[in-house]
């Protein structure tokens, strides 16, 4: 069974890449389990239909010590099972412990059933601040890391403080599978990034071209492989979801995550 999480900085296209991946994994014939990492939960938004239920208000609502696998389980489109782990009120409480409570229910009820699923994708919120948004490398449930990254140099420290967590976990058999890059501007130079990639021993997966059919898509609660098959995002989604598969842990090379003050100087090609 593979395991998939998709990291980076906020709003730099996670969940559109993981819902993207899961659909068109799930239009291959895999059987998808899509977990969204989020208190915000919408990462499942283009995948589900109805009412998106969270894990925390399933905890709450549910008599307790009644709680089934069931209860966590949305029904995507596909064929996808959905899960969302929620989180407290804005302001309110920690997101990163809504998180990690869902992964020890995960292991409670059985949720990532290998027998049951041929691939699981999780979309994590941020870069790896917390233990809790780290659950998926620490409890070693999603092993194959990708991280998602625009051409700008904010999203270029995201990048390295995840590369920073994969080391950190690389006992858990966690490991860097490479970048994708979601591109804010297609005229903007992507060459700062794409040395920053190297320099960290990563590679670049996809470049996904900033496309406004992508966002059209998701405001009609749709993945642009749903609504637009045939448009270059579309295609480069279908593609990074084979090539996921093909990558072996063994042959992802360790990561090397690189003092802060170093970043920029590797960016504007001071090596």
């Amino acid at each position: 069974m593979e395991r998939i999480a998709f990291y980076g900085k906020g709003g730099i296209g996670k969940s559109t890449v993981a819902a993207g991946v899961s659909l068109a994994l799930a239009r291959q014939g895999k059987r998808v389990l899509h977990v969204g990492c989020d208190p915000k939960h919408d990462s499942t938004l283009a995948l589900v239909s109805g009412p998106v239920r969270t894990v925390i208000d399933q905890i709450f609502s549910q008599p307790v010590g009644s709680l089934k696998r069931e209860h966590l389980i949305m029904q995507g489109r596909q064929g996808i099972d959905c899960i969302e782990s929620g989180g407290p009120e804005s302001g309110v409480g920690c997101g990163g412990r809504a998180v990690s409570r869902m992964f020890e229910l995960f292991e409670e009820l059985n949720v990532v059933d290998q027998d049951r699923y041929d691939v699981a994708v999780f979309d994590v919120l941020g870069d790896v601040v917390c233990g809790g948004f780290a659950a998926p490398l620490r409890s070693a449930f999603a092993p194959k890391v990708v991280i998602v990254s625009s051409e700008e140099m904010a999203a270029g420290y995201a990048a390295n403080n995840i590369a920073r967590g994969v080391q950190h976990y690389l006992d858990n058999g966690v490991t860097l599978a490479g970048v994708v890059l979601n591109r804010r501007d297609n005229q903007a130079d992507v060459a700062p990034i794409q040395r920053l990639i190297e320099a960290l021993n990563s590679k670049v997966l996809a470049v996904l071209r900033r496309d406004p059919r992508v966002g059209e898509a998701e405001l009609n609660g749709r993945s642009i492989v749903e609504a637009e098959p045939g448009s270059p995002v579309a295609q480069a989604l279908v593609k990074l979801s084979k090539e996921l598969l093909t990558i072996a842990p063994k042959d992802c090379p360790v990561p090397r995550p690189m003092e802060l003050d170093r970043i920029r100087q590797v960016m504007l090609g001071g090596g």
